[in-house]
């Protein structure tokens, strides 16, 4: 792990204060402010632009503001038809807000909702109807005979191992999704969350719609189209109302059958023969569209203005809850949209241009599998061996736990610099010497870091193919993708320093003398 010893913060500050960058590029240098920060951050995470969920129109109202922003600094228009907007088709696929569960006993009959009692990850059209059997926990040990009574049936399963009831921690539920027994002789598995807690259905779903899974999975056009549906056994996860719509007319409880499953390691299949349940669900398709925003800057070298610097974000987000509440995205990725606007204002206003162009690109698609990225990398306007780098910022706007105890420093985590050519990673550590000497942290730069930032934003899709990358994050907090990701909490004091590294990084590259020289092992980072 590489990161800043905290015993030179003071002549960081020291050095921040006398900047020794060119004299060619002070201008733009001195162009970022806050207030231009906190201007575009505003209107992006606005109420207006209804949480910029791609495809639908507060995100297209925000691709206009941009465009228009762009279009003020007398960027070049190198999108579709001479605009500033690339255009890329998705398709979304969601389950049927009609689909249901149905429980039928002898004298009931109680009927399910999706979403609001059920859900599951896959996207098919579904008809299952058959008695059910209850078959414990994950670690319930089953012999063949008892696997024999789960063929056919709709199998109802406790989430998780029998020791998970007692984990109280927050990551609970994480650790207990993936956990579960499906058997490929059964017509289907329903897996009972928790009453309460971390693990129950009610914060699965709050988890699912801070994803934004819940509206459905979302592609680029045509992906995937040619691949086979997977033959993989049918699983719902499930409020524990179903289970008690079965068990209640038996003179059972869920609570009495969970501790019989809980108590002994092995548990004998209670099969329920009069209870019936029918699972119906069917899938809908939709074809939408979205778009990213470019715009060019025109180097000042006849030959090497061929080839560009990319500084990008993505100015989309979740959008709307099913309760109505707004995502606000201040700071993913209101603060790195931002950052590329006030980029984009600051060479432009800089009077000397570099030698390279430099390529301002705000994509959509990010929070639905870096989809606008991915497009555009697929399809460059600017060849990608003419791209020499990617400077990608992705909520840079707050500070995490880890970095709040030590509330005077200011850092950014950088992730990937060092991967695809360290002659790119150089460069940044001259940059930030010679500028702001913030605390650069390359915690998250481990192939091991288990929650594999390297992979999570859009730069990833540069990588892919080989383009030096640089990450720039500070960290997930207590808002990520919440509501209250609002404006009113972001630093902008802290990013203007951010982006004076970045400014002057991207300075650096677009003067290099040639493109950078590729690590030897650097396929290694480009899966």
């Amino acid at each position: 792990m590489k990161i800043v010893s905290l015993f030179f913060i003071p002549v960081f500050y020291l050095f921040a204060q006398s900047p020794t960058i060119e004299s060619d590029a002070r201008v733009g240098f001195e162009s970022i402010k806050a207030d231009d920060l906190r201007r575009f951050d505003t209107y992006l995470s606005s109420d207006e632009l209804q949480g910029r969920e791609t495809s639908y129109p507060g995100q297209k109202l925000a691709a206009n503001y941009i465009a228009e922003h762009f279009k003020s600094l007398g960027l070049k228009p190198i999108g579709d038809n001479g605009t500033y907007l690339q255009h890329y088709d998705v398709e979304l696929t969601r389950v049927s807000d009609k689909s249901k569960i149905t429980v039928k006993t002898p004298g009931t009959s109680d009927s399910f909702s999706w979403l609001k009692d059920f859900y599951t990850f896959g996207g098919r059209d579904t008809s299952v109807h058959g008695s059910v059997v209850f078959a414990g926990y994950m670690d319930n040990a089953l012999d063949d005979s008892m696997k024999s009574k789960l063929a056919g049936k709709v199998v109802m399963v406790f989430s998780g191992q029998r020791r998970a009831p007692n984990d109280t921690v927050s990551i609970q539920l994480f650790r207990r999704i993936p956990q579960f027994r499906p058997d490929p002789t059964a017509a289907a598995t329903i897996i009972i969350m928790d009453n309460d807690g971390p693990a129950s259905y009610a914060r699965l779903s709050a988890q699912l719609a801070a994803f934004g899974i819940l509206k459905g999975r979302m592609r680029l056009k045509g992906e995937e189209t040619s691949r086979p549906i997977r033959a993989t056994p049918l699983m719902f996860y499930a409020s524990p109302s179903i289970a008690e719509a079965i068990l209640k007319p038996q003179g059972k409880s869920l609570e009495g059958v969970r501790q019989m499953a809980f108590k002994d390691s092995v548990f004998a299949p209670l099969t329920i023969d009069d209870a019936v349940i029918s699972i119906n669900t069917s899938v809908v398709n939709e074809e939408r569209h979205a778009e990213n925003v470019v715009g060019l800057l025109e180097g000042s070298d006849p030959v090497l203005k061929k080839q560009v610097v990319v500084f990008s974000a993505h100015f989309d987000h979740l959008g709307v809850s099913e309760n109505g509440a707004i995502y606000h995205g201040a700071d993913d990725d209101g603060s790195g949209t931002s950052m590329v606007m006030d980029l984009a204002l600051a060479f432009s206003k800089n009077p000397v241009r570099p030698k390279r162009s430099l390529l301002f690109l705000a994509v959509s698609g990010e929070e639905k599998g870096l989809l606008g990225s991915s497009f555009y990398t697929s399809h460059p306007i600017v060849p990608l061996d003419e791209t020499i780098a990617d400077f990608n910022t992705d909520m840079i706007g707050r500070m995490d736990t880890a970095h709040e105890r030590t509330n005077n420093v200011a850092y950014t985590y950088l992730i990937g610099s060092d991967k695809i050519s360290t002659e790119l990673d150089s460069v940044l550590q001259v940059a930030n010497n010679e500028t702001e000497n913030i605390q650069l942290d390359y915690t998250y730069d481990s192939p091991n870091d288990p929650n594999h930032f390297y992979t999570r934003s859009d730069h990833y899709n540069f990588a892919k193919r080989g383009v030096p990358i640089a990450f720039f994050f500070t960290g997930v907090h207590a808002d990520y993708h919440r509501p209250t990701d609002t404006v009113d909490k972001i630093l902008f004091d802290r990013i203007v320093k951010i982006g004076h590294v970045v400014y002057y990084a991207g300075w650096k590259t677009a003067n290099f003398d040639r493109m950078f020289t590729k690590n030897v092992k650097s396929s290694e980072y480009q899966q």
